[in-house]
């Protein structure tokens, strides 16, 4: 380990923060020349130059500014660590960082908020909702909710769900333009796509007997929002492949009704997942740990 001491991360991550430093020796309760010497001292073992400094300026170089983004991490997760230990397992403190699929955080996750704030008061929760896969990492997520298969070999998985789904309709527009009675005959009937970022024309089904059939749908409305795809099923205007977690409670009230159903459809894991650490943080496990209970071996959501 080429750094002999945390106090000079914690002097760094302070000058970038304070942009002088003067100011930041004030706030650590160091001389600048202490500071100063510091900082060097930290270039010398890692063999790069983090701060240009004149008399007038403080500029951070690349390599500086890669480098904070993961001091701030290790202090932040040190803070945590010192925390856990000395309040004997306590409640997790801090701020949680959460980024999740914008309809299904807003059906699955925000109705657990108020629980977990709960449970937890002297967390901070942030919850962004967006369907824009981010960074986690780069971003400083904690944690994040992931619908598909994952590829990021830097981030761990926790199984929360499957991603079934099921094509659907209204009753009445059904009773309009009559029930497809195969995959095929969608191609006479208008489909509402789900475009994210490309419309999703090209439907997979899987008959009783495992065969895989494709069928290229076509229609006059395609949106990249869930709920303005719902709006557009409720107005009878068309047909729609839907996640069950989505649709699930208008199925069961017989608002909308199942088609093809001795067909099945290609699904996807619904995980929660976060940065490859030796040890989890306290927050991401309670976060994480609330999801499951919620939801169950078998979440709530699904339909045979």
């Amino acid at each position: 380990m080429l750094v002999e001491n945390i106090t000079d991360l914690v002097i760094f991550v302070a000058v970038i923060k304070a942009g002088s430093l003067s100011a930041a020796g004030r706030e650590l309760g160091f001389s600048s020349a202490v500071v100063s010497k510091r900082l060097q001292r930290l270039e010398e073992q890692l063999g790069v130059r983090l701060l240009n400094r004149s008399t007038r300026k403080l500029c951070i170089t690349e390599e500086g500014i890669r480098y904070h983004d993961y001091c701030v991490r290790v202090l932040a997760e040190l803070d945590e660590a010192e925390t856990l230990i000395t309040s004997g397992h306590s409640q997790p403190k801090g701020t949680l960082r959460v980024t999740v699929p914008a309809a299904f955080g807003r059906l699955h996750i925000a109705t657990l908020v108020p629980e977990f704030l709960r449970r937890y008061p002297d967390l901070r929760l942030s919850l962004h909702l967006s369907d824009t896969k981010v960074d986690i990492i780069e971003e400083g997520y904690d944690v994040a909710v992931r619908i598909g298969d994952m590829k990021d070999s830097n981030l761990v998985a926790r199984h929360l769900g499957i991603d079934r789904r099921k094509v659907v309709a209204t009753p009445s527009y059904l009773k309009k333009f009559g029930s497809p009675q195969t995959p095929d005959d969608l191609i006479n009937h208008n489909v509402l796509l789900f475009a994210n970022p490309t419309p999703l024309d090209q439907w997979q089904f899987i008959n009783s007997n495992g065969k895989p059939h494709s069928v290229k749908v076509t229609g006059n409305f395609e949106t990249n929002n869930c709920d303005a795809l719902r709006a557009a099923i409720y107005a009878d205007a068309g047909i729609a492949l839907r996640p069950v977690w989505d649709v699930w409670e208008d199925i069961k009230a017989g608002n909308l009704q199942v088609l093809l159903p001795e067909y099945t459809h290609p699904s996807v894991n619904i995980q929660a997942v976060y940065p490859s650490r030796r040890h989890l943080s306290q927050k991401v496990r309670v976060f994480i740990d609330l999801l499951c209970e919620s939801f169950g071996e078998t979440p709530y959501w699904d339909l045979p």
